[in-house]
């Protein structure tokens, strides 16, 4: 999404920061000055920091062979507050951009880091963002944000139409197993399909800030059609401003639905992201995952 989302930030003014678990790629953070505070994960008294010191082929290797699911956790507060101080020497205004608070505890650690800010920096406008939502769609309301900014447009104005974008992009995927989020404890509703499955893949959604069920297939032909479906339904015929293919250690399988959605819809090149799902959020749907996040404006 070189084209659609890279844009040049003036010093100063409004910069935008978000959490890693909006899998922004690199090249379009750097675009756009988005200051990105990872989150982080670890294997028994192994801690490593998300996008920093772990790979996801590492990731994933280490997710297999372990006996015991890795752990993870937010940002600390200190960590937030380092950022916005950060941000802050160049810039008059902040709007912060993260996970549902109903999925991870990072957006409640950007909030007391953003308080605390305020005391410290009065001068300093800081506006947090629970998004309700996850992953690149999450990463498509901060990019859009940077870009509202960049635009010229006042805080009020770019606050709003992040406010605006966030109820729009819709994701999709298909985890091999609903083991992975039941250990981890992020189930939420779609908890109703477990030990029913018998070979049936579940396609899950993001609703209200929670993981639940939105289909059911029985082959995984069938739900990447089913998924495709659900894209098609949504649109109703109208463009895709973003579509992004995501996958956990199965890149195979998601340059085939990327495939399948280029041959079914008429998606410019600069629109689509291609993405990797990271170590934390890969800790709950597991290797083999694979989906699509998009929205039409």
């Amino acid at each position: 999404m070189q084209g659609e989302y890279a844009v040049e930030t003036p010093k100063g003014r409004i910069r935008v920061v978000t959490d890693s678990l909006g899998w922004i790629p690199d090249h379009l953070a750097r675009a756009n000055e988005i200051r990105i505070v990872p989150l982080h994960i670890s294997f028994g008294d192994q801690e490593f920091t998300e996008t920093v010191d772990l790979t996801n082929r590492e990731f994933y290797r280490r997710l297999r062979e372990a006996k015991a699911p890795p752990k993870t956790s937010q940002p600390a507060v200190g960590e937030f507050l380092a950022a916005y101080r950060e941000v802050a020497q160049a810039a008059d205004a902040i709007i912060s951009v993260h996970a549902s608070s109903k999925l991870s505890g990072t957006f409640r650690s950007a909030e007391t880091a953003a308080t605390m800010l305020r005391q410290e920096r009065p001068d300093v406008r800081i506006e947090t963002i629970d998004t309700l939502t996850i992953a690149t769609c999450q990463g498509v309301v901060a990019m859009r944000a940077a870009q509202d900014a960049a635009g010229g447009k006042s805080f009020e104005e770019v606050v709003a139409g992040a406010r605006a974008l966030m109820t729009k992009p819709r994701v999709l995927f298909v985890p091999d197993t609903l083991e992975y989020l039941q250990k981890g404890g992020r189930i939420g509703r779609a908890q109703a399909l477990v030990g029913s499955l018998l070979q049936i893949r579940p396609i899950l959604t993001v609703a209200d800030g929670e993981v639940v069920p939105r289909d059911r297939a029985r082959t995984r032909a069938r739900a990447t059609e089913r998924l495709l479906e659900l894209m098609a339904e949504y649109a109703q015929g109208r463009p895709f401003a973003h579509v992004a293919v995501l996958h956990a250690d199965a890149a195979a399988t998601a340059q085939e639905l990327k495939g399948l959605i280029r041959a079914r819809f008429d998606v410019p090149e600069e629109r689509f992201l291609d993405t990797e799902i990271g170590p934390v959020i890969g800790t709950y749907v597991g290797p083999g995952t694979y989906g699509a996040s998009f929205h039409c404006e």
